[in-house]
């Protein structure tokens, strides 16, 4: 039922209990699972718009380079909880957007669930942050299970 399953994962203490139950259906259904961390570009170039120069492009590496970081620690952190559970997994970061590309790879990747945390944002709190998990559930195709952190 489950034989591929995508954790996305952005490092937080929900992404943390989300991978924790992936794994959890991992071991259940005997799973092959991929760690996912999106480098949200969308957050990246924001804040400096039309800004153009040597500081600029030293700026923009610095925080590329931070977020990939940022990518390697989660994502190490699901291998690690899957380590202690005798699951395998392959770990995956990528640039873009988040909800778009966690879709995008979940299909690429003929998943079968797609595993992810949410802060619980209802109302509008919710409407106004704007939720990855929101747009995923909303857009996804396969099933989605969101882990809440309450």
């Amino acid at each position: 039922m489950f034989e591929r399953i995508l954790i996305a994962t952005d490092g937080s203490k929900h992404s943390e209990r989300a991978a924790e139950a992936g794994i959890e259906m991992a071991k259940l259904y005997g799973s092959a699972v991929t760690a996912l961390f999106v480098v949200d570009i969308g957050k990246e170039y924001g804040p400096l718009g039309d800004l153009v120069s040597k500081v600029a492009d030293d700026l923009i590496a610095g925080i590329r380079r931070n977020l990939q970081d940022q990518g390697e620690k989660a994502t190490k952190k699901v291998a690690e909880i899957a380590e202690k559970s005798g699951i395998v997994v392959s770990r995956k970061i990528v640039e873009g957007y988040p909800a778009d590309d966690i879709i995008r790879i979940a299909k690429e990747g003929k998943m079968n669930l797609i595993v992810m945390g949410g802060i619980g944002a209802t109302g509008l709190e919710g409407f106004l942050l704007g939720s990855v998990a929101d747009k995923v559930v909303r857009s996804s195709h396969i099933p989605v299970l969101v882990v809440r952190n309450d």
